[in-house]
């Protein structure tokens, strides 16, 4: 073909007049779709050959007659008589275009065709043409919406009454990794735990039964990478035209970035906080401790000998001291937020003078500490006080998660990929279960009775200042693992 038949009107044209007995309804032996240019080339489209006709003896007696029927506005019998073989042929216009036209053409080897028969071929052909074009045009609408279906970022699927999977668009990749054509046809609890199973299937009796949308409500679910996603779903009856609930739809949203958003800007509120009560906390009673101490020292001194006394004094100086210690946290906490001078740093001799630190305070615990450094690391750019204090606490974490003996590693590599050194602290202790996960970063949550639930949410907040990245790993009764990303 010289003009492609991109939406198949040929071929499709030929089927069905194949699937109608077209050969029955008038004799012929050949039958063809064919294209002339309005430079008189003639070309064979498609055609259904029931007798074995020559197609390149009939396009050239059509050839001799091209002028004619590039002017053809109704069909037409023709009669030829070659090489002592009659050969009668109908050409029925179908499509003008600027360039070319379009007809049909059916031929017959012993019959002589007549005016019905003309007529019976310009109804049958322009008839199946036009269910053709009308086809095209629902397949092109059908093709519109399935786009539009799969275009929306949320995940819609279809389900029956029996919870099979009727229809899903590709949002349902994109959340969850399954291929729509994969999940058709399956049941919808094939995909999810059981935990939201029930949950669902409640929902959707509700939805039924009520014969009204559901809508709102945030579920946690897994994707394929097993990370927990956030989504948000409505849940919809589908009516058939008696108004009875033949299924529902499930539109679901990825609302998990939000989430992060709304975290993230309810610690920024935390961290205002802070920062305002420490500065009050500095002036308000760190002075005054300082002057209780200061007393308390003195009544030391003079009253040295007196034992009594002194088991009295030894609490308050220990006390105030445990004190100002908290206090000493908070304040360097509220000073991250501060701009700070930074400097190009050696990775490995940040860990090295934390090894250092944490080396002396083990808590009389059986810890061993190895450490793993890539020589030749490149420099990297930080606050070389505040990266130590971000370490020191993630290390004095793994000290406090061994309860009794353990190893605790320190490794340090260049990914050379992402122009990042990456520092991996990990240890065999108790672990972190779910829950604690999902806040150990947040201001003021602790584990630790006696902690002020800052030390790995000041971390978090050194390394993104740095333009970093913190990932922890952890299992209970196994160990916790975190890495740092660091850009160089």
């Amino acid at each position: 073909m010289i003009y492609s038949d991109v939406s198949c009107n040929v071929k499709n044209t030929l089927k069905k007049l194949i699937n109608l007995d077209f050969d029955k309804i008038i004799k012929s032996d050949y039958f063809a779709l064919i294209t002339i240019t309005r430079y008189g080339r003639i070309l064979i489209d498609g055609d259904i050959n029931y007798s074995n006709v020559d197609s390149s003896v009939l396009a050239k007696l059509l050839q001799g007659k091209r002028k004619e029927l590039y002017i053809l506005e109704e069909g037409k019998i023709y009669s030829f008589n070659e090489n002592g073989k009659k050969l009668d042929i109908i050409v029925v216009p179908l499509r003008m275009q600027d360039n070319y036209k379009v007809f049909s053409i059916c031929c017959s080897l012993d019959k002589d065709y007549t005016e019905r028969d003309l007529s019976i071929m310009k109804f049958v052909t322009k008839v199946t043409y036009e269910n053709v074009l009308l086809d095209n045009e629902v397949i092109k609408e059908r093709n519109y919406l399935q786009n539009l279906f799969d275009s929306v970022d949320s995940f819609v699927i279809g389900i029956d009454i029996d919870g099979k999977i009727t229809s899903a668009n590709r949002g349902t990749f994109g959340m969850f990794g399954l291929e729509p054509d994969k999940i058709v046809g399956r049941s919808y609890s094939d995909f999810i735990t059981e935990e939201n199973n029930i949950k669902i299937q409640n929902t959707i009796a509700k939805v039924i039964n009520k014969n009204k949308s559901y809508s709102g409500k945030e579920e946690i679910f897994s994707n394929l990478n097993h990370e927990k996603i956030y989504v948000n779903l409505t849940i919809s009856p589908i009516n058939n035209n008696k108004e009875e609930v033949v299924g529902v739809v499930i539109i679901g949203r990825d609302v998990t970035k939000q989430k992060i958003y709304e975290r993230e800007i309810e610690q920024i509120k935390q961290f205002a906080l802070l920062g305002e009560l420490a500065a009050g906390l500095a002036h308000d009673i760190k002075n005054p401790l300082m002057s209780i101490r200061g007393c308390a020292r003195i009544l030391e001194k003079k009253l040295s000998k007196d034992y009594k006394c002194k088991e009295f004094i030894e609490p308050i100086i220990y006390e105030v001291d445990r004190i100002d210690e908290k206090i000493k946290q908070m304040l360097s906490y509220s000073f991250i937020t501060q701009e700070e001078l930074y400097s190009l740093l050696d990775i490995n001799e940040v860990l090295e003078k934390c090894f250092n630190v944490v080396s002396f305070h083990k808590e009389s615990k059986y810890i061993n500490i190895e450490r793993k450094f890539s020589k030749n690391l490149p420099l990297i750019r930080g606050n070389n006080v505040q990266l130590q204090q971000a370490f020191i606490n993630i290390l004095f974490n793994a000290v406090q998660a061994i309860e009794v003996e353990g190893t605790i590693y320190i490794e340090s590599h260049n990914v050379e990929k992402e122009k990042k050194v990456l520092v991996i602290i990990s240890d065999d202790g108790k672990g972190i279960s779910d829950d604690e996960m999902n806040r150990i970063f947040k201001p003021f949550y602790s584990t630790k009775g006696s902690g002020t639930g800052l030390g790995l949410s000041i971390v978090k907040r050194v390394i993104e200042k740095c333009g970093g990245q913190i990932i922890v790993n952890s299992k209970l009764d196994e160990g916790t693992e975190f890495k740092v990303y660091l850009p160089y």
